[in-house]
């Protein structure tokens, strides 16, 4: 009897829940909770694969992207022979600064086949002579220091400090282009660095050179070594550059002018007489030996007159 008691109490449980289950089944909010159950555990799982313990040992194991490219880069040191990147030469050459609208040029280019008024307007006064801008000077609208930017991603092949011209840094590019910054303070870059276009060069600042100019920065852009006009390269591709027809000529003839010249300078000089004033002397003192010997012939004259 017992068992047979027991069995139905058993029946009677199981009987209980089935209709209990069933009973929630039929509940509106049963399904939508064993979904969000479902949605929780599997979510779970998933974070939990997606540790950050599994993704630190994951970077250890294999790096990748930049990273993975520069171990490539170090570990075959030959392959880069000049240490700038072959896209530089597709570049389009900026003006040196992060704002152009922020700024002015102040000092221009010397072109030899500008009008009179023009080249003048491109000389610098130093020391008590005229010197050829070779370059732009760049000063800010509100007369503040500003930041001197790289105009293309190239190699530092010079930085020094000049008692007359500050600090100044060179830049090589791809098309044997090398540009040149002066009149900086705060450098931050070292001989040696590869910079890219758009960073942080150094400051703008003063120096002896052209005082004139107040703060500003001083950019030459340089192509085998002759100066180009930088407002005519801005804007440019870097391997679209083309060198100036007569820049040969000018460089031949000036060698040879410096090879007859006892002190050599690294600036263009242009004195303030430009040679009239001695030929106005020998005229005048050309004049007063020809008025003396007139006179001379006279005073004889007279004489001979009188003996007579």
């Amino acid at each position: 009897m017992k068992d047979e008691e027991k069995q139905q109490s058993a029946t009677r449980e199981s009987r209980g829940w089935g209709s209990k289950v069933r009973q929630w089944t039929r509940k509106s909010w049963f399904w939508p909770a064993v979904y969000l159950s479902a949605c929780a555990v599997l979510l779970g799982a998933y974070f939990l694969i997606q540790s950050p313990a599994g993704t630190d040992q994951a970077e250890e194991d294999e790096p990748f992207g930049d990273e993975q490219e520069w171990n490539n880069a170090s570990d075959n040191p030959g392959t880069d022979e000049d240490t700038v990147p072959t896209a530089a030469g597709n570049e389009t050459l900026q003006m040196p600064v992060t704002d152009e609208e922020s700024v002015d040029i102040i000092g221009y280019y010397y072109d030899h086949d500008a009008a009179a008024e023009e080249q003048q307007d491109a000389l610098v006064y130093y020391n008590n002579m005229y010197y050829q801008n070779k370059g732009i000077d760049i000063a800010a609208k509100d007369g503040e220091t500003f930041e001197v930017t790289a105009a293309a991603t190239g190699e530092v092949v010079k930085v020094e400090k000049d008692d007359v011209l500050g600090y100044v840094v060179d830049v090589k590019h791809d098309n044997d282009i090398v540009t040149s910054y002066n009149s900086l303070e705060d450098l931050q870059v070292e001989e040696g660095d590869t910079i890219t276009q758009g960073s942080v060069i150094g400051m703008a600042g003063r120096n002896v050179y052209n005082s004139d100019a107040g703060v500003h920065a001083h950019f030459e852009i340089r192509m085998n070594g002759e100066p180009l006009n930088p407002s005519d390269a801005f804007h440019q591709k870097i391997n679209d550059l083309q060198q100036p027809e007569n820049s040969e000529e000018e460089n031949t003839e000036g060698n040879e002018d410096e090879a007859n010249q006892e002190e050599e300078s690294s600036l263009d000089e242009f004195p303030i007489f430009d040679g009239d004033d001695e030929e106005d002397t020998e005229d005048d003192a050309n004049e007063e030996d020809s008025s003396d010997q007139q006179e001379e012939e006279d005073t004889v004259a007279d004489e001979e007159n009188e003996e007579e």
